[in-house]
Order: structure tokens, then C-alpha cells, then sequence
């Protein structure tokens, strides 16, 4: 017995040096990068997950509120931004794989109140891939209650060709949400709660932080330096109002790059949302993720997730059937409020994945230079 707990204690202690080194290895590449980087951006603190075969690594940085000086760990929760969108379009693709949803269905076949109005021509895959017909980035100002949201979706008419043009918009992937929610009988956070984030075992995850979890809550803070946090909104949680962790955001990362036991249905909607649906320049859309084929540069980087790509109106050509999701490509998708700044990038065909998450919003730039560097140097590119 003496032997065998001998040699149990010697394998714990082997396993446990082999990730001391695996994360002191990472760190030799990770903390340069992001020391220059807070450093030239004026960022408080950073929380920055690598995901691997090997295993995952989360490094913390700086302070999570710069006035009462405490220290980002790995129970610091930062919003996310667009990376919600992420969410939603996995929650709409469960549905899917549950026989709910059709994502190639009319709108209004889910939300009978929109009937007679653009939505009986758009469907939930439109919604997916920014490809509605021109729905704009910003809820009104004057759109402040679910009843004014569906009065202003029902006088809305398409400034483009619906399908022909990508459009980057919090209304279209949020009408997306409400449509999933609608075929699930369910509110769209309990939804999520149930559907996604328990399936992953997402336990610090939220919309509305709870009181229990104030104390972990990074303070953002905008271009002046001033503190901020995410302000409530029509479709927020929607297409903008999750509040995590880089943990957490690795459990997500490792369910797409298929190192999780999960079940074959939400693996099978999961594989659903990073199928390439339109051509968008040198990016593919898919249900939200933006892709790029490999070998891909940091120009081609930078103009795919540049203010162009966002802020205007690009020419989509539909890809017919969807290309199923690949291995050679670079995967990702940035997310922002007035205070915060997220970076998700996943590399399939390496089972490798790098989260960014900082309590300050600093330019998609700089993010896609720093993560392309980590992951250069770490070989993984």
C-alpha cells in the first residue's frame, strides 16, 4: 500500500510539473506581448486564456479597478461585448439540432407580430450572418421597451438586397435571440442558462452579476480613463450583455475545438455555427464567427475586423451549401463596450484557442496584432 501511494503521489507531482511548465512556457511568450500592450494602450488589467491539447493556461494581469487597487485572478468577470453574439447563435443553433428552430424559416414564423412587415422575407440564417437588408448597429435612442422595438421592426424596410449584403447590426443578431427564445417558450436568458451555459459548465457567467459576485466585477473604463460599465438596453443581452471570465470563455473555446465530452447534439450545433454561409472579401461568414483560410496575414486580419467591415455595408456572395467548418482557417470574433475590449480567436486544425479580455476598449488593431504575435510565437500559426 506504502508503494502504491508512493507511486500515485509521484504521478500527481509529475502531472503537476508538466503544467508548471506548460504554463511557465506560455508566460515566456504571453508576457511581453501583453506587458507592451497594456503598456501602449493604458489598460488597467487583462485576463488572457490560451487553450491547447495540453491543456489551458489563464494569465492575469494589472488591476481589475483601478481605484481600489485589487488584482485581476481568475474570478475577475469583464464584459464581453459582441462576443455575446457568439452565444446567441449557439443557443439559436441548439434549438435548431432540437427541432424548434429553422434557421432558413421566415422570421415571422416564430414572431407572428412582425407578420406583414420585411421580416416575412428574412429569414433566422439572415439574422445569423448579417445579411437582413441593411438593420442598422444601434437600437434607436427612442426604442426603449420591447412593445417600441416590435412597432419599430414592423415599419422597418431593407435599405439593401436582403442576402446579397453584410451589414454588422446588434438588432439583426438581437431579433435572432428573441426568434430563438420564442421557439423555445422560454425567456432568451433562461434559455441560455438551460441550453449553453449549464450544458458547459459555465458557472461564472452572466447577464445581470449578482450581488454574490459584485466583489469579482472589473471596473472598465473609457477613452478619457474615466470608470464605466455597461449601462442596461433594449436587446442587450441579446447581442451584448454577457459578463465573464477567461475560464469560462475557454470552456466555450474548448467545446468548438472539440476538446470537451459533450453531448452529439450540442457538438453537432456548435460544428453548425462556424459553417462558412457568405464571402465577404477575404473573410467568410459564418453564424456570427469570422474566418479566414490559412496561411492568412495580419493585413488581411486587420482589414477583416477594421471599422470598414463593421461600420459599413459590404458585397456578400452566398456560399451554396454552407462549407462545412474547416481546419485550416483562423476563426474569430472581437466584442467591445464603451469599457471594455474581448478578443476570441480559435485555430481548429491545432486545437488552439486564445481569449483577450481587458477592462479597457482599445482598438480591434492592436488586439489582432497581439494575439497574431502570441500565436506565432507560441508555432501554432
Amino acid at each position: 500500500m506504502k508503494l502504491l501511494m508512493a507511486g500515485v503521489m509521484l504521478g500527481l507531482l509529475a502531472n503537476s510539473n508538466a503544467v508548471l511548465a506548460q504554463k511557465n512556457d506560455v508566460k515566456a511568450v504571453i508576457d511581453p506581448v501583453i506587458s507592451s500592450l497594456m503598456q501602449q494602450q493604458k489598460i488597467p488589467g487583462m485576463s488572457v486564456a490560451i487553450v491547447r491539447p495540453q491543456g489551458t493556461a489563464v494569465l492575469n494581469y494589472g488591476v481589475a479597478d483601478r481605484k481600489l487597487r485589487t488584482a485581476v485572478n481568475d474570478q475577475t468577470l469583464f464584459e464581453i461585448g459582441s462576443l455575446s453574439k457568439t452565444f446567441t447563435v449557439t443557443l439559436a443553433s441548439v434549438a435548431v439540432q432540437h427541432g424548434k428552430l429553422e434557421l432558413d424559416a421566415a422570421v415571422t414564423q416564430y414572431l407572428p407580430e412582425l407578420k406583414n412587415s420585411a421580416f416575412d422575407a428574412i429569414t433566422g440564417a439572415n439574422l445569423a450572418t448579417h445579411t437582413s437588408g441593411g438593420l442598422p448597429l444601434f437600437v434607436p435612442d427612442e426604442v426603449t421597451n420591447r412593445q417600441q422595438l416590435m412597432a419599430w421592426y414592423r415599419q422597418w424596410q431593407p435599405t439593401a438586397p436582403i442576402g446579397k449584403v453584410r451589414t454588422y447590426s446588434n438588432l439583426s443578431i438581437g431579433l435572432l435571440g428573441l426568434e430563438t427564445a420564442a421557439s423555445l417558450g422560454e425567456d432568451f436568458v433562461t434559455a441560455m442558462q438551460q441550453n449553453v451555459l449549464k450544458p458547459l459548465g459555465m458557472t461564472h457567467t452572466w447577464y445581470a452579476v449578482p450581488q454574490s459576485q459584485q466583489a469579482h466585477y472589473a471596473m472598465g473604463e473609457d477613452k478619457q480613463g474615466k470608470p464605466i460599465r455597461v449601462a442596461p438596453g433594449v436587446l442587450d443581452d441579446e447581442a451584448y450583455g454577457i459578463k465573464t471570465t477567461a475560464g469560462d470563455l475557454a470552456y466555450f473555446a474548448q467545446a468548438n475545438l472539440g476538446l470537451l465530452d459533450i453531448e452529439n447534439k450540442f457538438k453537432a450545433a456548435l460544428n453548425a455555427t462556424r459553417e462558412g454561409r457568405y464571402q465577404v472579401g477575404q473573410m467568410t461568414q459564418d453564424m456570427i464567427w469570422e474566418q479566414y483560410a490559412l496561411p492568412v496575414s495580419v493585413d488581411r486580419l486587420l482589414a477583416g475586423n477594421g471599422y470598414d467591415m463593421i461600420l459599413k455595408p459590404n458585397p456578400a456572395d452566398a456560399i451554396k451549401p454552407s462549407q462545412k467548418p474547416r481546419n485550416d482557417v483562423w476563426i474569430n470574433k472581437t466584442g467591445s463596450t464603451n469599457g471594455f475590449a474581448g478578443y476570441v480567436v480559435m485555430l481548429p486544425g491545432k486545437q488552439t484557442a486564445l481569449i483577450m479580455l481587458a477592462n479597457k476598449n482599445y482598438p480591434n488593431d492592436a488586439r489582432v496584432q497581439a494575439a497574431y504575435r502570441i500565436l506565432s510565437d507560441l508555432g501554432a500559426m
